[in-house]
């Protein structure tokens, strides 16, 4: 039990930290160059969604519309959140490099996990 909940603790840290975030007017040192915004949701947001792959022990392709599904749902409320934040506003915009970072950052989980899985099935066959 306590390991299953100790494995929601990157994303849990991660959305406590995009929650922070959201709620600031205005966020200091981000990149400058065109629709940088857009480059940093899909990153965070991959990231977010790999280790909610990892919460909920996604091991196939066909498993990663599970944590697209969290995230990008989380992205909609994180949307409507910043809506209501002074000088922010929401974006569709935002919510698709959300959604199109969480799928990424689903399939890099479960690419390294197999490629992970397959390495160690090798060594074992090697070993006997």
């Amino acid at each position: 039990m306590i390991k299953k909940v100790l494995k929601w603790c990157p994303s849990l840290f991660i959305a406590a930290c995009n929650f922070y975030l959201s709620s600031r007017e205005h966020i200091e040192h981000m990149p400058s160059f065109w629709n940088a915004d857009k480059v940093v949701h899909f990153f965070c947001f991959a990231a977010f969604s790999f280790w909610t792959a990892f919460a909920c022990n996604i091991k196939t392709f066909r498993q990663t519309w599970i944590p697209t599904l969290i995230i990008s749902a989380w992205a909609v409320t994180d949307e409507i959140h910043q809506s209501f934040v002074p000088g922010r506003s929401a974006s569709v915009l935002d919510w698709v490099a959300d959604t199109i970072g969480a799928f990424v950052g689903a399939v890099i989980f479960v690419f390294l996990l197999t490629k992970i899985l397959r390495r160690r099935l090798e060594t074992k066959q090697i070993k006997s």
